[in-house]
C-alpha cells in the first residue's frame, strides 16, 4: 500500500510563510514532523506527499509519475492517534475517516496527483464512513506553538517508551531527572536541566554551555549549541544545527537557524537558514494587553487569532541586523534582510531590504548569493532544488 499525506489547500494557505518553501508535512513541533508522527503512529513509511507542484520535486517525486494504485490519503493537518490507526486497519477501498465533516483518510484502489489538484477529493462518493470525535487539527499558524508543549510530552513519551537515557556528567543541577532523556553523554558544567513542569529531550552532540537553563517541556535537536546564559522556558523545540543565545519561551527554531546573542523571543516560529542579530527582541504581547491580529496571506488583511500572546513567524532564510525590535504578532516572509530604526511593519513581504524607513526587493542573484554562502557554512550544497524554490516564489 502508498501511504500518502495530501495538504489542503485552505489550510497550507493560512500556514504561510512557513508553507511557502514546505508540504505541511514537514513542518516540526514537539520533537517531530507532522510526518514523522504519522510514520511512528502507522509503523510504515509515508511514501509520497501531495503538495503545491513547484514543492514536489524537492519532498515528493516528479508529478508526471504520479498516478497510485492501493493508496491510502491522509489530510496532513491532522495529527495521528490510536485510535484513527485502529479504523485505518479495518478500511476498505472507498471508505473514508471524517472529523467534523472534514475529510482526514480516504483510502483508493487508484488515485493520481491530477486528481488531487482537481480537488477530487471532495467530490468522492464513499461506500462507508467512520466518524472520530476527538482529533487535533492544525488550522492556523499560531496553532503551531500554541500546542507546541502538548505535543513535546506527547513526542517525549511516544519516542522514549523502553528506552534508557544516558547520564549528564559534570557539576549540574538536575530536577525531575526520570522525564529528561539525554541521546549521548553530554559533559558540561553549570547547567539546569529542570523537567517538573515537563520532559526535556536533548539529542546527541548538544553543546550546554556554563549558565544554560533549561525548563521544560523543552527539545534540542542535534548538533546545536547553547550559548553560555541560554535561558530555555517550556514549550520550546530547537531543530538541529542551531546556534541559540539568550532567551526563548514557548517557541520554535527549525533546523539551521540562528539566535546567537542576548534578546527575547516568544510565541514564535523560525524557519531554516534564519538568522537573528544580537540584541533582536520579539514582543510576544500587546501594551493594551488586547488580543493579537495577524497578516493572512489569502485576506490580504490583519485577521483576529483570539490569543494574547503571539510573536513572530519567520519564513525560511530571512535574517535581522543588530538590534531589531519585532512588534507583536510580525509576519516576515521569505529570504527577507530586515534593519533600520524603529519598529519594522508587521507584515514584511518575502525578498524585502530594509525597514519601515527603506523597503526594496533583493536582487534573485543576491538571494542565491546569500543563500550559498550561509549554506555552506554548514557543510550544506545550495542546490538547485533549493534555488528553483525560490525563484518560483520570486517571480510570483
Amino acid at each position: 500500500m502508498n501511504f500518502i499525506l495530501y495538504d489542503d489547500s485552505v489550510i497550507w494557505n493560512n500556514l504561510l510563510p512557513l508553507t511557502f518553501t514546505r508540504p505541511i508535512s514537514e513542518i516540526k513541533f514537539g520533537i517531530l514532523t507532522i510526518k514523522e508522527r504519522w510514520e511512528k503512529f502507522i509503523g510504515k513509511n509515508i511514501n509520497y506527499l501531495f503538495t503545491k507542484s513547484y514543492l514536489l520535486r524537492k519532498y515528493s517525486i516528479d508529478k508526471d509519475n504520479l498516478p497510485f494504485n492501493d493508496i491510502l490519503l491522509i489530510n496532513s493537518s491532522y495529527l495521528p492517534n490510536e485510535n484513527i490507526v485502529d479504523i485505518i486497519k479495518l478500511m476498505k477501498y472507498d471508505e473514508a475517516i471524517l472529523y467534523k465533516n472534514k475529510i482526514v483518510v480516504i483510502k483508493k484502489k487508484r488515485f493520481s496527483y491530477e486528481d488531487y489538484e482537481k480537488n477530487f477529493l471532495e467530490k468522492i462518493k464513499y461506500n462507508r464512513i467512520y466518524k472520530v470525535d476527538k482529533l487535533i487539527c492544525i488550522k492556523n499558524i499560531w496553532d503551531i506553538f500554541t500546542k507546541n508543549s502538548f505535543f513535546l510530552n506527547e513526542d517525549f513519551f511516544l519516542l522514549t517508551k523502553g528506552k534508557k537515557s544516558n547520564f549528564l556528567l559534570g557539576n549540574n543541577i538536575i530536577l525531575n531527572n526520570k522525564k529528561i532523556f539525554l541521546q549521548d553523554n553530554l559533559e558540561c558544567n553549570n547547567v539546569v536541566l529542570n523537567a517538573k513542569n515537563g520532559p526535556i529531550y536533548i539529542e546527541k552532540e548538544v553543546t550546554l554551555m556554563e549558565g544554560t537553563v533549561i525548563r521544560g517541556p523543552a527539545f534540542i535537536g542535534r548538533n546545536s549549541t547553547l550559548n553560555i546564559g541560554t535561558k530555555i522556558y517550556g514549550g520550546t523545540t530547537i531543530g538541529s544545527f542551531c546556534k541559540i543565545g539568550g532567551e526563548i519561551n514557548n517557541s520554535i527554531f527549525f533546523s539551521f537557524s540562528n539566535k546567537s546573542h542576548n534578546g527575547f523571543v516568544g510565541n514564535s516560529i523560525l524557519g531554516e537558514w534564519c538568522n537573528l542579530g544580537a540584541g533582536t527582541n520579539v514582543s510576544n504581547l500587546r501594551n493594551d494587553y488586547a488580543n493579537s491580529t495577524v497578516w493572512n496571506y489569502k485576506e490580504k488583511n490583519f485577521i483576529p487569532t483570539g490569543i494574547k500572546f503571539f510573536g513572530m513567524i519567520m519564513g525560511d532564510h530571512s535574517k535581522s541586523s543588530i538590534n531589531t525590535k519585532f512588534n507583536t504578532a510580525t509576519i516576515v516572509g521569505v529570504g527577507s534582510n530586515i534593519f533600520g530604526y524603529g519598529f519594522p511593519p508587521r507584515y514584511i513581504p518575502s525578498f524585502s531590504l530594509g525597514g519601515i524607513q527603506n523597503n526594496k526587493k533583493i536582487p534573485f542573484k543576491e538571494i542565491c548569493k546569500t543563500a550559498y554562502i550561509v549554506m555552506n557554512r554548514r557543510g550544506k550544497i545550495f542546490s538547485f532544488l533549493e534555488k528553483e524554490i525560490l525563484e518560483y516564489l520570486y517571480n510570483s
